[in-house]
């Protein structure tokens, strides 16, 4: 299994990448902020299928992207302004592992929609999946909140919490980019107070819905001009054994940097 924050990057500059990750051949490809244009979400998928046979696509888009200041992430900002960019989650199922009529479904009431903002779109793709020996298993593609939106973030939270608790006996992975840490290196004092309150609710997750933490082996985000280092990206599972459907060779994920230093891998 591989997750990948590519971005935000544009398709078609992250499609090389999105190839080389394809190669490997993995069971579950989870990826976060790839930018399509608005309105193009069938036709990407689509695509996407046909370049890539051997897997199904799954696409989730929104209309909201987390920016810094550079130029880059203002251009993204004129670019949602004018409504032609959509951000997007998508998830790869390879067909030698998983049946080909995985389904889509909400992680959240709809009364809830309003206090999630843009994470209601675009964020979290949740499908059940059936294996070709017919076990079921659900598949959570996160993309979180930002630190600096904690109450959104707690959110979002308890509601992936509720999905959890409301099928105990369920078989589920949950992997992406969960912006919360076990660990962080070279942070700032200044912003330490909203990282903290970011990584309880991490924790807390973890051991309330008692989910198993693949752990990555090395941190999965470095900002070298920064000097500072976390592991963002995480894989979650819940009632998975070895078996010749799952294997789970190690609870130790790799990281393998391609891309930009800023990139998130697990």
């Amino acid at each position: 299994m591989i997750s990948w924050n590519l971005g935000p990057l544009h398709l078609s500059a992250a499609l090389p990448y999105i190839a080389q990750t394809i190669q490997k051949g993995v069971a579950v490809v989870l990826l976060h902020e790839v930018l399509i244009r608005k309105g193009t979400t069938v036709k990407v998928r689509r695509e996407l299928r046909q370049m890539f046979p051997m897997y199904e696509c799954h696409i989730a888009a929104g209309s909201h992207v987390d920016v810094g200041n550079d130029e880059n992430d203002r251009t993204l900002v004129e670019e949602y302004a004018r409504n032609k960019a959509q951000i997007t989650v998508v998830t790869f199922l390879h067909k030698q592992v998983f049946q080909t009529n995985a389904l889509a479904h909400t992680w959240y009431k709809p009364r809830d929609m309003s206090a999630l903002e843009h994470m209601a779109q675009g964020r979290v793709l949740c499908l059940e999946a059936k294996t070709h020996d017919n076990v079921s298993i659900s598949i959570v593609n996160v993309h979180q909140a930002t630190a600096k939106q904690h109450d959104l973030h707690r959110h979002v939270t308890l509601l992936l919490k509720a999905m959890i608790d409301a099928a105990l006996t369920q078989r589920r992975i949950m992997g992406g980019d969960f912006n919360a840490v076990l660990s962080r290196y070279g942070y700032a004092q200044s912003t330490s107070a909203l990282f903290d309150k970011v990584d309880k609710f991490f924790q807390d997750f973890l051991h309330s819905t008692h989910g198993t933490l693949i752990e990555s082996e090395a941190h999965t985000r470095r900002d070298l001009l920064r000097g500072s280092s976390a592991s963002l990206d995480h894989i979650i599972t819940w009632n998975l054994t070895c078996t010749n459907t799952c294997t789970m060779q190690s609870l130790t994920s790799k990281i393998h940097w391609v891309g930009a230093e800023c990139n998130d891998h697990t």
